[in-house]
């Protein structure tokens, strides 16, 4: 019976002995065998994930549908047992083509003269009482942190008491000096079309929106725009299976013949008709400061002009064809 309890002891020993050693040390994932990055286990939580594979940021590190990284909130603080040789930063961000037109694009850029970055990585939360909090949305950077072997973690932040990053955090990442590694385009912004033009690449079919509830619909009468300042005509595709959006077709600088003539012939229409119909193709007209009021025209099916002043109720109208000839190309 001794022996037996003897035995019980030197086993539990061992155990906590083995726990110990495992308390500060980094967990290290490697990459699955299907070429997907593993993911840390439950095991890992309160210890830093070490990764080991590295293809490029928008592999390893992507950020979702609204440009941000995941949230850093919930990961564990960088382990200052892990030799931390550079960082990455993945910089989601719009660049201009030389053709005036801009992309999405997800810039990586990796620096050495990290001293600065940890010092503000290893600050602890800061738990200062204040009166109220902010509602805007803080950046939150997308960094790495590699050691010389090329194994990575990706840190958690060292947050103030409203749950954003302590401001020390940016700061350091700001005046960090990387060395591009890789850009690449998510996708485009803004067509070298609608760059010339003034446009946007895309338009809420504001038409669409403000007539689809019956509750709050504009009220008819005639429509009317100021001759005072230039007239910008930009057109918008819908997508198929899509109504509230449009895509950016064509645009121009109205010239002052073609200008006074929409501007009559707005002020001759007749209240809309009833109409349920989707259109596939819409314009929009505001003047070139893009101010005041602005008018939307829907080219096909329904072809109603609804016109949202700065000031006072939405009118509906009814477009026809000579003012649909006048907004074509």
């Amino acid at each position: 019976m001794r022996a037996i309890v003897k035995g019980f002891v030197a086993m539990m020993t061992t155990l906590a002995g083995l726990a110990a050693c495992g308390q500060g040390v980094p967990t290290v994932v490697g990459a699955s065998t299907d070429g997907r990055q593993a993911q840390p286990s439950a095991a890992a939580s309160g210890t830093s994930t070490v990764r080991s594979g590295w293809t490029s940021c928008a592999v390893d590190a992507p950020v979702g549908e609204n440009g941000r990284p995941p949230s850093a909130h919930t990961l564990p603080h960088l382990n200052p047992t892990f030799a931390v040789a550079s960082a990455v930063h993945c910089q989601l961000e719009p660049k201009r083509r030389a053709d005036g037109g801009e992309d999405l694009v997800l810039t990586e850029g990796r620096a050495i003269d990290v001293t600065a970055l940890l010092a503000a990585l290893h600050l602890p939360d800061d738990r200062t009482n204040v009166e109220a909090c902010t509602l805007e949305m803080p950046w939150e950077p997308n960094l790495l942190m590699f050691d010389a072997q090329g194994r990575w973690i990706r840190p958690r932040l060292p947050m103030d008491t409203c749950g954003k990053p302590r401001p020390e955090v940016p700061e350091a990442v700001r005046g960090l000096r990387p060395t591009t590694v890789s850009e690449t385009v998510v996708r485009e912004v803004l067509s070298a079309g609608a760059a010339a033009s003034g446009c946007t690449q895309t338009s809420s079919n504001v038409v669409a929106a403000g007539t689809g509830d019956p509750s709050p619909l504009p009220r008819p009468g005639r429509v009317s725009i100021p001759s005072t300042a230039p007239l910008r005509l930009c057109v918008f595709r819908v997508p198929a299976q899509q109504q509230d959006a449009g895509t950016f077709e064509y645009g121009m600088l109205l010239p002052e013949q073609r200008h006074a003539a929409i501007q009559r012939r707005l002020g001759a229409l007749r209240p809309a008709a009833k109409c349920s119909g989707a259109t596939d193709r819409f314009a929009v007209l505001q003047n070139a400061t893009s101010t005041g009021d602005v008018i939307y025209v829907e080219l096909d099916h329904c072809r109603r002009a609804l016109v949202t002043p700065l000031h006072g109720p939405s009118i509906l109208a009814q477009a026809d064809d000579t003012l649909i000839e006048l907004l074509k190309r």
